[in-house]
């Protein structure tokens, strides 16, 4: 049997590591153990998304902050 799982956060990933390397001398066998895998995930929340480079049309005529206030007051 194989599982293979994807572990976003870094502290989480050691502690499974850990856990899973106990299991060592019980027949367990790590085909791989990636950590190059983890960092682009890591360095993309950090940065965040950029959608400035997007161009909306359709929102072209509208102001954003005039917008918000707008929704604001309607509560």
């Amino acid at each position: 049997m194989q599982l293979t799982i994807n572990i976003s956060n870094e502290q989480l990933f050691e502690k499974i590591l850990w856990l899973l390397n106990s299991f060592k001398n019980d027949g367990l066998e790590i085909i791989e153990n990636n950590r190059e895998k983890l960092k682009p995930i890591l360095k993309t929340k950090e940065e965040g998304l950029d959608f400035s480079s997007f161009k909306v049309d359709s929102f072209k005529e509208l102001d954003g902050l005039e917008y918000q206030k707008k929704i604001r007051d309607e509560w």
